[in-house]
């Protein structure tokens, strides 16, 4: 059987043609594949477009407060300025005048972030305080009886130790080992 000459010129140029084809797509493979990239071996998950938790410890003393419940506020603000503020005020000032602040600054949700109430020599467990990523820093109060500021700030950024003294509070980081609380300073109430 013999092929005429046109049969064959169109079985070379459909041979050339799917070819050429052939080359095109691995040509298009090979320069638009995925370019090789380091993938991690862990992806750090942060819940909430950069929120995070805070752990918070408790020991208070089985004489804090002249033997009486202590009154206690976590307040987290995004504003740099009522930061400032609120470090002016003694623990008294603050209870007096929360409320006030709650309306005077309704954008900011986390003045009360926790607010609890410990007898001395309560054993305490505290759930981790959400922080969101607007939060620029914050300031613990303790409402005890005796004259002093009695207010410590924070970095919500780092877990906290707060201890309830005998006549005052002291906060301090959880990676420090704990220490007892300095006497009360005598301003602010």
């Amino acid at each position: 059987m013999r092929l005429s000459r046109e049969t064959m010129r169109s079985c070379h140029s459909f041979k050339g043609s799917f070819i050429t084809l052939a080359g095109g797509i691995a040509f298009l493979l090979l320069f638009t594949a995925c370019p090789k990239v380091k993938v991690p071996k862990t992806v750090k998950r942060v819940s909430g477009g950069g929120d995070s938790k805070m752990d918070v410890k408790v020991h208070v003393s089985p004489k804090a407060n002249n033997n009486n419940p202590v009154a206690v506020d976590l307040v987290l603000v995004s504003d740099k300025k009522l930061l400032k503020e609120l470090m002016k005020l003694s623990a008294s000032e603050w209870f007096e005048k929360r409320h006030q602040f709650e309306l005077d600054y309704p954008k900011e949700t986390e003045l009360d972030a926790g607010r609890w109430e410990w007898v001395p020599g309560q054993d305490v467990q505290v759930d981790q305080v959400p922080v969101k990523m607007e939060i620029v820093g914050g300031v613990v109060f303790a409402n005890y009886f005796n004259a002093g500021t009695h207010r410590a700030p924070i970095d919500p950024r780092k877990g906290v130790l707060i201890t309830l003294g005998d006549e005052n509070l002291c906060v301090q980081s959880l990676k420090e080992p704990a220490k007892p609380c300095a006497p009360a300073k005598q301003s602010g109430r």
